[in-house]
């Protein structure tokens, strides 16, 4: 074996590694990126109601949301994150996408 052939050899082993570590660095990326979950109890109970303007109904506590179970009103006003979640979930159900992961609870 030449001399440039051992070179080839070594360059095609270390780029092999290469490509196996990126792989890996991108699965474990994909991993570790952050989740948005949604209650069941909630997603079903918002997917039970009609909507008209369903950010302007769940941004707003002054907004009519008589539609709304008291769980439902309660989670998306809990804090300002869980109604933006309300929202995710419902965009995603209206474009046809999983933005929000529906977990049991």
């Amino acid at each position: 074996m030449s001399e440039l052939e051992h070179e080839v050899g070594i360059l095609r082993a270390e780029n092999l590694k290469l490509r196996n570590e990126i792989a890996r660095l991108s699965q474990q990326t994909q991993h570790s990126q952050p989740q948005l979950t949604i209650p069941k109890s909630i997603a079903d109970a918002l997917d039970k109601v009609p909507f008209h303007n369903p950010i302007t109904q769940l941004s707003n506590e002054d907004c009519d949301l008589t539609e709304f179970n008291d769980t439902v009103k309660r989670y998306a006003w809990n804090n300002k994150e869980n109604g933006y979640i309300c929202i995710a979930y419902l965009a995603g159900r209206a474009l046809g996408v999983d933005l929000v992961k529906v977990v049991e609870g």
